[in-house]
């Protein structure tokens, strides 16, 4: 059987579930312990903030409910 990544930490998993973003009209495919942390993707909490604006992500970047690297403000205003 084929592992495919959670979408959010980037970790190859046997099972993982489509939750709808709380940021985004999108579906996601997340694993447990993402979706338990009500984590979204590093990438879609950048995609909102630059297209809904940085008020829209700041619960996101402040709690730093996203994995990765942390968001700058550069990084929201491209």
């Amino acid at each position: 059987m084929e592992k495919i990544l959670c979408y959010s930490c980037n970790k190859s998993k046997n099972k993982l579930d489509v939750k709808r973003s709380s940021l985004l009209p999108i579906n996601l495919l997340v694993c447990e312990s993402c979706s338990s942390a009500k984590l979204e993707p590093r990438w879609v909490v950048i995609l909102a903030g630059r297209s809904n604006g940085p008020d829209h992500v700041r619960d996101f970047i402040v709690k730093r409910k996203y994995l990765g690297n942390e968001i700058t403000a550069s990084e929201l205003l491209i």
